[in-house]
Protein backbone atom coordinates (compact mmCIF):
# COMPACT_ATOMS: atom_id res chain seq x y z
CA UNK A 1 0.00 0.00 0.00
CA UNK A 2 1.53 3.52 -1.07
CA UNK A 3 2.22 5.78 1.67
CA UNK A 4 -0.59 8.82 0.52
CA UNK A 5 -3.20 5.38 0.22
CA UNK A 6 -2.26 4.57 3.86
CA UNK A 7 -2.46 7.98 5.51
CA UNK A 8 -5.98 8.53 3.44
CA UNK A 9 -7.37 4.97 4.59
CA UNK A 10 -5.62 6.20 8.46
CA UNK A 11 -7.36 9.62 8.19
CA UNK A 12 -10.99 8.15 7.14
CA UNK A 13 -10.60 5.39 10.65
CA UNK A 14 -9.76 8.77 12.87
CA UNK A 15 -12.88 10.55 11.19
CA UNK A 16 -15.22 7.18 11.84
CA UNK A 17 -13.59 6.80 15.59
CA UNK A 18 -14.13 10.83 16.28
CA UNK A 19 -17.92 10.42 15.81
CA UNK A 20 -20.40 12.42 13.39
CA UNK A 21 -21.42 15.98 13.66
CA UNK A 22 -24.88 15.59 15.36
CA UNK A 23 -24.24 12.44 16.92
CA UNK A 24 -23.77 11.00 20.25
CA UNK A 25 -20.19 9.71 20.00
CA UNK A 26 -17.73 11.86 21.52
CA UNK A 27 -14.58 12.70 19.61
CA UNK A 28 -11.77 10.39 20.71
CA UNK A 29 -9.23 11.99 22.41
CA UNK A 30 -5.57 11.12 21.62
CA UNK A 31 -2.15 10.77 24.14
CA UNK A 32 -0.12 13.77 23.39
CA UNK A 33 3.83 13.40 23.05
CA UNK A 34 5.59 16.80 23.57
CA UNK A 35 8.49 18.26 20.80
CA UNK A 36 11.62 16.12 22.60
CA UNK A 37 9.43 12.98 22.16
CA UNK A 38 8.47 13.96 18.14
CA UNK A 39 11.88 14.50 17.48
CA UNK A 40 13.27 11.27 18.60
CA UNK A 41 10.08 10.12 16.15
CA UNK A 42 11.41 11.82 13.06
CA UNK A 43 12.57 9.91 10.29
CA UNK A 44 14.83 11.79 7.77
CA UNK A 45 14.53 13.28 5.83
CA UNK A 46 12.79 16.16 7.86
CA UNK A 47 13.00 19.80 7.05
CA UNK A 48 12.89 22.22 10.22
CA UNK A 49 14.22 25.21 8.73
CA UNK A 50 12.55 25.57 5.40
CA UNK A 51 14.04 28.63 3.24
CA UNK A 52 10.96 30.55 1.33
CA UNK A 53 10.63 33.52 -0.70
CA UNK A 54 9.30 36.66 0.98
CA UNK A 55 11.04 35.68 4.67
CA UNK A 56 13.27 38.48 6.30
CA UNK A 57 16.01 37.39 8.34
CA UNK A 58 15.19 36.96 12.05
CA UNK A 59 13.20 34.69 13.73
CA UNK A 60 10.14 33.11 12.18
CA UNK A 61 8.57 30.38 13.97
CA UNK A 62 5.49 28.46 13.53
CA UNK A 63 4.02 25.96 16.13
CA UNK A 64 2.53 22.85 14.72
CA UNK A 65 0.14 20.53 16.23
CA UNK A 66 -0.21 16.98 14.09
CA UNK A 67 -2.07 13.83 14.33
CA UNK A 68 -0.23 11.17 13.28
CA UNK A 69 -1.51 7.67 12.86
CA UNK A 70 -0.42 4.55 14.32
CA UNK A 71 1.70 4.14 11.08
CA UNK A 72 3.43 6.69 11.55
CA UNK A 73 1.83 8.62 8.55
CA UNK A 74 0.71 12.85 9.83
CA UNK A 75 -3.35 12.87 8.74
CA UNK A 76 -4.04 15.90 9.99
CA UNK A 77 -1.65 19.50 10.40
CA UNK A 78 -2.87 23.11 11.96
CA UNK A 79 -0.14 25.75 12.38
CA UNK A 80 0.06 28.70 15.11
CA UNK A 81 1.80 31.98 14.68
CA UNK A 82 2.12 35.75 13.45
CA UNK A 83 -0.13 36.50 11.26
CA UNK A 84 3.39 37.67 8.62
CA UNK A 85 4.40 34.35 9.02
CA UNK A 86 1.42 32.39 9.46
CA UNK A 87 0.10 33.72 5.73
CA UNK A 88 3.04 30.97 4.30
CA UNK A 89 1.66 27.71 5.87
CA UNK A 90 -0.40 26.73 2.91
CA UNK A 91 2.68 26.75 0.72
CA UNK A 92 4.26 24.40 3.78
CA UNK A 93 1.38 22.35 4.45
CA UNK A 94 2.21 19.90 1.78
CA UNK A 95 5.62 18.97 3.04
CA UNK A 96 4.39 18.61 6.44
CA UNK A 97 2.00 15.98 5.57
CA UNK A 98 4.66 14.06 4.37
CA UNK A 99 6.65 14.03 6.93
CA UNK A 100 7.11 10.36 8.88
CA UNK A 101 7.15 9.01 12.08
CA UNK A 102 8.39 6.14 13.78
CA UNK A 103 4.93 5.24 15.37
CA UNK A 104 4.26 5.97 18.82
CA UNK A 105 3.13 3.71 21.60
CA UNK A 106 1.17 3.66 24.56
CA UNK A 107 1.74 -0.03 27.00
CA UNK A 108 3.49 -1.23 23.86
CA UNK A 109 0.78 -0.82 21.07
CA UNK A 110 1.38 1.81 18.20
CA UNK A 111 -1.10 4.84 18.88
CA UNK A 112 -2.95 7.81 17.02
CA UNK A 113 -0.74 10.50 18.85
CA UNK A 114 -1.09 14.08 19.12
CA UNK A 115 2.19 16.14 18.62
CA UNK A 116 3.83 19.37 19.04
CA UNK A 117 6.26 20.32 16.16
CA UNK A 118 7.86 23.43 15.19
CA UNK A 119 8.89 25.33 11.64
CA UNK A 120 11.82 27.96 11.22
CA UNK A 121 11.21 29.86 8.24
CA UNK A 122 14.44 31.45 6.84
CA UNK A 123 15.14 33.68 4.29
CA UNK A 124 16.16 32.35 0.67
CA UNK A 125 19.88 30.84 0.09
CA UNK A 126 22.34 32.63 -0.66
CA UNK A 127 24.06 29.64 -3.57
CA UNK A 128 27.58 30.47 -4.45
CA UNK A 129 27.59 32.87 -7.46
CA UNK A 130 31.73 32.12 -8.18
CA UNK A 131 32.60 28.36 -8.45
CA UNK A 132 35.94 27.40 -6.89
CA UNK A 133 37.25 24.22 -8.11
CA UNK A 134 37.77 22.09 -5.01
CA UNK A 135 40.75 19.63 -4.85
CA UNK A 136 40.77 15.84 -6.14
CA UNK A 137 39.82 13.35 -3.55
CA UNK A 138 42.58 10.35 -4.02
CA UNK A 139 42.64 6.67 -2.70
CA UNK A 140 45.40 8.33 -0.87
CA UNK A 141 44.21 11.83 -0.01
CA UNK A 142 45.17 13.02 3.63
CA UNK A 143 41.76 14.47 4.89
CA UNK A 144 41.00 16.75 8.04
CA UNK A 145 37.52 17.66 9.00
CA UNK A 146 37.02 20.03 12.25
CA UNK A 147 33.83 21.19 13.65
CA UNK A 148 33.94 23.82 16.59
CA UNK A 149 30.92 24.61 18.24
CA UNK A 150 31.05 27.58 21.16
CA UNK A 151 29.13 28.16 24.06
CA UNK A 152 25.68 30.45 23.63
CA UNK A 153 24.07 32.15 26.66
CA UNK A 154 22.33 29.63 28.00
CA UNK A 155 23.78 25.56 28.13
CA UNK A 156 24.69 25.13 23.97
CA UNK A 157 27.55 21.70 24.00
CA UNK A 158 31.04 23.45 23.63
CA UNK A 159 33.15 21.00 21.75
CA UNK A 160 35.87 20.47 18.73
CA UNK A 161 35.41 17.41 16.88
CA UNK A 162 38.58 16.05 14.11
CA UNK A 163 37.85 13.72 11.77
CA UNK A 164 41.16 12.67 10.24
CA UNK A 165 42.28 9.73 8.21
CA UNK A 166 44.27 9.17 10.90
CA UNK A 167 41.48 8.92 13.67
CA UNK A 168 38.66 10.74 15.71
CA UNK A 169 39.69 13.58 18.19
CA UNK A 170 36.75 15.17 20.53
CA UNK A 171 37.70 17.80 22.82
CA UNK A 172 34.67 19.07 24.94
CA UNK A 173 34.99 22.29 26.37
CA UNK A 174 31.67 23.00 28.31
CA UNK A 175 27.98 21.34 29.03
CA UNK A 176 29.09 17.99 27.57
CA UNK A 177 29.04 14.73 29.81
CA UNK A 178 33.26 14.08 28.40
CA UNK A 179 35.17 17.32 29.07
CA UNK A 180 38.80 16.77 27.87
CA UNK A 181 40.50 15.10 24.71
CA UNK A 182 38.82 11.78 24.35
CA UNK A 183 39.82 9.61 20.89
CA UNK A 184 38.27 6.43 18.65
CA UNK A 185 39.51 5.08 15.05
CA UNK A 186 38.13 6.13 12.00
CA UNK A 187 38.40 3.98 8.79
CA UNK A 188 40.34 6.04 6.21
CA UNK A 189 38.09 5.02 2.96
CA UNK A 190 35.01 6.36 5.00
CA UNK A 191 36.65 9.76 5.88
CA UNK A 192 37.21 10.18 2.37
CA UNK A 193 33.26 9.18 1.12
CA UNK A 194 32.70 12.02 3.90
CA UNK A 195 35.08 14.53 2.44
CA UNK A 196 33.42 13.72 -1.00
CA UNK A 197 30.79 15.05 0.59
CA UNK A 198 32.19 18.45 0.98
CA UNK A 199 33.04 18.25 -3.02
CA UNK A 200 29.70 17.50 -3.92
CA UNK A 201 28.31 20.48 -2.05
CA UNK A 202 30.46 23.01 -3.02
CA UNK A 203 31.62 23.58 -0.35
CA UNK A 204 34.79 25.51 -1.15
CA UNK A 205 32.86 28.54 -3.53
CA UNK A 206 30.81 29.01 -0.12
CA UNK A 207 30.93 32.18 1.76
CA UNK A 208 34.01 32.29 4.87
CA UNK A 209 31.48 33.33 7.03
CA UNK A 210 27.78 33.97 7.63
CA UNK A 211 26.56 36.05 10.15
CA UNK A 212 23.32 37.38 11.37
CA UNK A 213 23.04 40.64 13.74
CA UNK A 214 22.02 38.80 16.27
CA UNK A 215 23.95 38.10 20.17
CA UNK A 216 24.15 35.29 22.79
CA UNK A 217 23.91 32.57 20.03
CA UNK A 218 26.68 29.59 19.84
CA UNK A 219 29.17 29.78 16.62
CA UNK A 220 29.96 26.71 14.32
CA UNK A 221 33.27 26.47 12.24
CA UNK A 222 33.64 24.14 10.35
CA UNK A 223 36.42 23.28 7.96
CA UNK A 224 38.28 20.84 5.74
CA UNK A 225 41.43 20.18 4.59
CA UNK A 226 41.96 17.62 1.47
CA UNK A 227 45.79 17.13 1.11
CA UNK A 228 46.86 21.00 2.84
CA UNK A 229 44.05 22.60 0.50
CA UNK A 230 41.63 24.24 3.20
CA UNK A 231 38.26 25.80 3.90
CA UNK A 232 36.50 27.27 6.36
CA UNK A 233 32.74 28.69 7.13
CA UNK A 234 31.49 30.23 10.07
CA UNK A 235 28.04 29.72 10.76
CA UNK A 236 26.53 32.21 13.39
CA UNK A 237 22.64 31.85 12.61
CA UNK A 238 24.13 31.70 9.16
CA UNK A 239 20.69 30.42 8.19
CA UNK A 240 19.10 33.57 8.94
CA UNK A 241 20.85 35.18 6.20
CA UNK A 242 20.92 33.25 3.65
CA UNK A 243 23.22 30.27 4.35
CA UNK A 244 22.96 27.33 2.01
CA UNK A 245 21.56 24.72 4.15
CA UNK A 246 23.71 21.85 2.70
CA UNK A 247 26.27 23.34 5.23
CA UNK A 248 24.73 22.80 8.41
CA UNK A 249 23.43 19.36 6.52
CA UNK A 250 27.64 19.05 6.34
CA UNK A 251 27.77 20.29 10.32
CA UNK A 252 24.90 16.99 11.26
CA UNK A 253 27.36 14.73 8.69
CA UNK A 254 30.26 15.38 10.93
CA UNK A 255 28.85 14.72 14.00
CA UNK A 256 26.98 11.34 13.07
CA UNK A 257 30.20 10.20 11.71
CA UNK A 258 32.58 11.40 14.73
CA UNK A 259 29.24 9.87 17.27
CA UNK A 260 29.74 12.71 19.40
CA UNK A 261 26.26 12.44 21.42
CA UNK A 262 28.53 9.43 23.39
CA UNK A 263 30.84 12.27 24.56
CA UNK A 264 28.06 15.00 24.67
CA UNK A 265 25.02 13.18 26.63
CA UNK A 266 27.17 10.53 27.76
CA UNK A 267 24.46 7.43 25.61
CA UNK A 268 27.70 5.63 25.83
CA UNK A 269 30.83 4.80 28.17
CA UNK A 270 33.22 7.24 26.67
CA UNK A 271 36.37 5.96 24.73
CA UNK A 272 39.30 6.93 27.20
CA UNK A 273 40.88 10.32 27.92
CA UNK A 274 44.16 10.89 25.75
CA UNK A 275 46.63 10.92 27.84
CA UNK A 276 49.21 14.06 28.05
CA UNK A 277 52.18 13.86 26.54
Amino acid sequence: MSPMIRAIVAFACLLLGAGLPGSAQKPAEYPAFDYTDAVAHEIQPHRRTIPHVGVSSGFHELHLTLLVSPAGDVVQATADGDDDILKFWPDLRTEVLHWEFIPFEENGKAVTARIDEYLDLVPPERLPLIHMSAPAVRPDSNVTIKLRRTVCYGRCPSYQVSVTTRGIVFEGDAFVSALGRHSDTADPHAVRELAKKFVAADFYSMNDEYRAGVTDNPTYILSISIDDHKKEVVDYVGSWVGMPAVITRLEDDVDSFAQTQRWIEGTEAPVPAIKPE
